[in-house]
């Protein structure tokens, strides 16, 4: 039983006297590095292989197609209500600048002047034809800087108006502009 012993002893021995790794230690680093780099790629390769995979499927760009014109579809609805809010607060303060009465008789304007440094000279009325523009101007200081304020409306009124009978007051902080209206 010993001879079997010392038999696979010398038979181990003389094993790994043949063994080239273990007597080369740069070969055997240069080796696992190969192996370790030549799995690495295989790994690199697998997941981008994936990916393109995945990448050029219909069915992927179809989805990614729809996410796309959801989120534009999404940013031109709030571009269009942004749009809508900025126009509705235009019409409010140009309503609140400006407003038109008919009675039986004549039309009356009344433009309100605090905007604009409460002097008539800063509004201008033009007649042209049967179409009234008012156009006004005016400087105000705040904490921001100086704002310009404009304000530009055009009335068109029936044939039956008389543009060149129009007659502008100061009533108060309001500019009021009456015009006849001709009975037939």
């Amino acid at each position: 039983m010993d001879e079997n012993i010392r038999q696979e002893d010398r038979n181990d021995h003389k094993r790994e006297d043949d063994c080239f790794l273990c007597n080369h230690h740069v070969m055997r680093h240069l080796i696992t590095a190969l192996l370790v780099f030549l799995g690495a790629f295989c790994a690199f390769y697998a997941v981008s292989d994936w990916h393109f995979k995945r990448l050029y499927d219909p069915v992927y760009q179809m989805r990614k197609m729809d996410n796309m014109m959801m989120n534009q579809e999404r940013n031109m609805e709030k571009a269009f209500k942004r749009h809508m809010k900025k126009e509705f607060r235009m019409e409010k303060r140009a309503a609140a600048i400006s407003h038109i009465e008919k009675t039986p008789d004549a039309y009356k304007i009344i433009i309100d002047l605090k905007p604009f440094d409460n002097d008539p000279k800063n509004v201008e009325v033009k007649a042209n034809g049967d179409t009234l523009s008012i156009n006004a101007a005016g400087v105000r200081n705040s904490r921001k800087g100086e704002a310009i304020y404009k304000f530009m409306q055009n009335y068109s009124f029936d044939e039956n108006v008389d543009l060149n009978e129009m007659q502008k007051e100061k009533v108060g902080d309001a500019l009021m502009i009456t015009i006849p209206i001709e009975d037939d």
